[in-house]
């Protein structure tokens, strides 16, 4: 049985929720027998797992849960879990100690963070189905999304596997994609052509501004029921000899968990600076100035970054110079 909209889910859930950060939280062993069947069955968990595969996934469920949440009780829900593995005490009263050291709050103030914390838990699972359907939000939140960019190919070309979790019953999601042109690039023909390699097929795509914005109206394959997860995988390929702008970035739209970001540079001819954007504003993304958190491609000349609890509105991912101008 999966969560849905209904009084006695929510506080099953609840209690559930509650249950789970009692003790060690996240680190309980074995994790499996501290989780109760709605909040299993939200997190994709069989009993079968390994015990990094359960906590990878609660963990990655409960980030993307509370990824829209005031930045106190974003705390709240990492401290209260143990997902922070500085303050990963053994112990609830610690956990919250911690807390309230940080917030600068009475103990007694941190526990109702934690409380409300823990009822917008809820809520972000168990929504209220609302009475006018422009109000409904996504219906959908991210555990993770992994995407590849090869720049060793003939023309760009990225890969960007994503993994949902309905919070509603949904039948279709909207992804939006940009590829801005280049500085003093006044060709006419400039775009990209998407495609879905799997979980999903293209009902609609709209091109806006001459081709730089694209939506995609994804038709899934069944509908998905509050708290199932479904994997799909978006492939986007430039157009021969079209430049780029030398960065990546992933502005989440919904909630998300996880994100991994790789890049693959020709082996003879990587990039002569590579810097991560972890949670910048969209406008500053494309400054040039090199950031302090520099990467250094690989033997097989990828770099890769990863990122946690991404906030939306704010972009995730890697810029880069190169040495030598005939790549731009």
């Amino acid at each position: 049985m999966r969560p849905g909209n209904d009084t006695h889910t929510s506080d099953q859930l609840r209690q559930e929720l509650l249950d789970l950060r009692r003790g060690p939280g996240l680190q309980s062993s074995p994790l499996h027998r501290r989780l109760g069947p709605q909040l299993a069955d939200l997190c994709g968990v069989s009993p079968a797992e390994p015990e990094s595969a359960v906590r990878a996934k609660v963990r990655a469920t409960l980030l993307a849960l509370s990824a829209d949440l005031p930045g106190d009780l974003r705390r709240a829900v990492v401290l209260a879990y143990a997902l922070d593995p500085v303050h990963d005490y053994l112990r609830l009263d610690r956990r919250t100690d911690q807390l309230a050291r940080e917030l600068s709050v009475q103990q007694r103030t941190a526990r109702r963070r934690i409380d409300e914390a823990v009822a917008r838990l809820v809520r972000a699972a168990v929504p209220e189905i609302p009475t006018d359907p422009t109000d409904a939000g996504p219906g959908w939140h991210l555990c993770a999304m992994n995407a590849l960019l090869r720049l060793d190919t003939l023309t760009p070309e990225l890969y960007e596997a994503r993994s949902v979790v309905a919070i509603r019953p949904i039948d279709e999601l909207t992804v939006q994609f940009s590829l801005p042109r280049q500085p003093n690039d006044d060709a006419r023909e400039h775009g990209v052509h998407a495609d879905v390699l799997f979980g999903a097929r293209i009902r609609e795509l709209t091109r806006h501004n001459s081709g730089q914005y694209l939506r995609l109206t994804l038709a899934l394959p069944r509908t998905l029921e509050p708290g199932e997860r479904h994997d799909l995988c978006l492939h986007y390929r430039l157009p021969e000899g079209q430049p780029m702008r030398e960065h990546y970035v992933f502005q989440p739209l919904a909630p998300c968990a996880h994100c991994t970001v790789r890049l693959r540079f020709p082996t003879d001819g990587g990039p002569a600076t590579a810097w991560r954007l972890n949670g910048v504003p969209p406008r500053a993304v494309d400054e040039r100035t090199p950031g302090p958190d520099r990467l250094r491609p690989d033997a097989v000349g990828e770099v890769t970054s990863a990122f946690d609890g991404l906030q939306q509105g704010y972009a995730y991912g890697i810029a880069w110079t190169f040495a030598d101008a005939s790549h731009t």
